[in-house]
């Protein structure tokens, strides 16, 4: 199954030029390595549903169709966008016909409005985006799926645990998959199971590969919301203190905050979009109590993934040595640790909160 990304334009000779430009220049072509990302609770759900059909919205070259003996479901449907396909043609991002007795399973198209624009083929998929609330294309797949069908098992980037999703109350369960399930991406991703019953988060099952871990409740309620009451400022290299704010592949060199001459790196490349490795200017701390400093926020650091396992900071790209998914830590929590080691040193009242999330239906 591919998740190439295929638009509609006017003429032959666009068309090929275009699809060709995408998917060899900008976006590939994401092939599932079979059931690499196929856990025995996935496997279990897809069962337990009843269906007696697997239906692929966004086909491609049927991968994941070939999967239906694995449910001993013996019928299976696919459409996708491209005529070349041996499968009826449909835009599945405008809408998704629905079938009788039938369980979504698929690998939707990944492409943020971000990427669309930087890449210069957003007006190829304005359309999909000044139509929806979302700004991604597999987000705005979700949503015609659920729309078409109860039961949905969809592959989609790991980012979806952060997103604002609106019917994440429809999840029967989130399950990260740390091995690669591709031939030519490390795209991080995690496997949704929907089964259409409203329900409180409480009951949303999270898994790392065949692991549970929680409930979405738990890790809802862990999020950190900086108060932003101390003047922070990031990307200042005229501060003292640096934040490796991605882990690299070695598990002994993780995220972690330090002193600015400790860090080996070039201070010329961070620049104000730096999001990986920045240089932070705290204008209140003393410089007596850096280290203090520095070693607080490491601690509320190391604690915090502990308590989240490493579900709510943001997944990078490839996996550390030790297999594990390398994470990121985005600067809005990296401020909430701050405030809190700050508070921690000078004993102000604890201004930081933990999410007030919204479970609306």
């Amino acid at each position: 199954m591919t998740s190439e990304i295929k638009v509609h334009v006017r003429d032959e000779k666009t068309q090929y030029c275009q699809r060709h430009y995408m998917n060899q220049k900008i976006l590939g072509q994401y092939f599932t390595k079979k059931d690499k990302w196929l856990k025995t609770h996935i496997k279990e759900f897809v069962i337990s549903s009843g269906c007696s059909e697997i239906y692929d919205p966004y086909a491609g070259d049927g991968d994941l169709l070939k999967l239906s003996d694995n449910f001993g479901i013996t019928k299976a449907f696919g459409l996708d966008i491209d005529s070349k396909k041996n499968f009826p043609v449909n835009d599945s991002l405008l809408k998704i016909p629905t079938r009788k007795n039938a369980i979504i399973i698929t690998n939707p198209p990944y492409l943020s409005n971000y990427s669309a624009k930087r890449k210069g083929i957003y007006d190829s998929t304005e359309n999909y985006f000044i139509s929806s609330e979302y700004g991604d294309l597999y987000l705005i797949a979700l949503e015609k799926m659920l729309q078409a069908q109860e039961y949905v098992v969809a592959i989609v980037p790991e980012t979806f645990i952060n997103s604002n999703f609106k019917h994440k109350y429809r999840l029967n369960s989130i399950t990260i998959i740390e091995e690669n399930c591709f031939d030519d991406t490390e795209t991080p991703v995690c496997v949704l199971c929907f089964d259409g019953r409203a329900k409180e988060y409480s009951e949303i099952k999270v898994y790392k590969n065949d692991k549970y871990l929680n409930n979405l409740d738990y890790y809802e309620k862990l999020r950190l919301r900086p108060a932003k009451y101390l003047r922070i400022f990031f990307n200042d290299t005229s501060g003292n203190i640096a934040l490796r704010a991605v882990d690299t592949t070695n598990p002994k060199s993780m995220i972690k905050f330090m002193k600015k001459e400790e860090l080996d790196y070039d201070l010329k490349g961070i620049k104000i979009s730096s999001r990986l490795i920045t240089i932070i200017k705290l204008d209140k701390l003393k410089h007596d109590k850096l280290e203090l400093f520095l070693e607080k926020c490491n601690n509320i650091l190391t604690d915090y993934r502990d308590k989240t396992n490493d579900v709510l900071l943001s997944p990078f790209k490839g996996n550390m040595k030790n297999g594990c998914r390398r994470r990121r830590l985005d600067y809005e929590t990296a401020r909430a640790i701050l405030e809190n080691a700050y508070n921690n040193i000078y004993g102000e009242e604890l201004l930081w909160t933990t999410s007030s999330y919204s479970n609306t239906r």
